[in-house]
């Protein structure tokens, strides 16, 4: 088993910066609409963004290979990659239940303990997976460069792509 040690440094250094954020960052949050709104707006469109690039990944003909043993590589290394996206995607939609919970609650319980805590909760998932967020660019980069590197290697060495995609 591979261990992707930048990505584990990564979620190490977000995990604590997310529940700092979460913990000191509620009362700047307490009773601001506007920051509120401004974090379901964020999280509606991220959603959105991450069902399009998870619909974009799962495309099969995108990842069609030389044999079908790199086909089923490159399936296992798709899963891998939906499966985290789905967990982020999941991620986005608990931070929206949570702060449709705190709207609720607030309402009835203005200052109640729950409500506070329903509120940290939130802003450390918000901020847990807005950091996660950051590294998708250069995922998708990274797979989009990988994909045309792969398409230059078969032209170079003469392979046209209909033969390719036929394998």
């Amino acid at each position: 088993m591979n261990i992707d040690y930048g990505r584990l440094i990564f979620i190490t250094i977000t995990i604590p910066l997310s529940i700092a954020a979460g913990v000191f960052g509620q009362p700047l949050l307490h009773g601001n609409e506007d920051a509120v709104s401004v974090i379901v707006n964020v999280f509606s469109i991220l959603a959105g963004f991450l069902v399009t690039i998870m619909t974009l990944l799962g495309e099969p003909s995108l990842f069609r290979g030389r044999t079908w043993r790199s086909d089923a590589v490159r399936r296992s290394n798709v899963y891998r990659r939906l499966t985290r996206h789905r967990w982020l995607f999941i991620i986005y939609l608990l931070v929206l239940a949570c702060i449709f919970i705190a709207a609720l609650m607030t309402e009835k319980y203005p200052d109640h303990s729950s409500v506070v805590w329903i509120e940290r909760i939130y802003l450390t998932m918000a901020a847990f997976a807005f950091l996660l967020s950051l590294a998708l660019p250069t995922r998708l980069m990274n797979l989009q460069l990988s994909r045309f590197d792969e398409m230059v290697e078969s032209r170079r060495k003469g392979k046209p792509e209909e033969e390719q995609i036929e394998e």
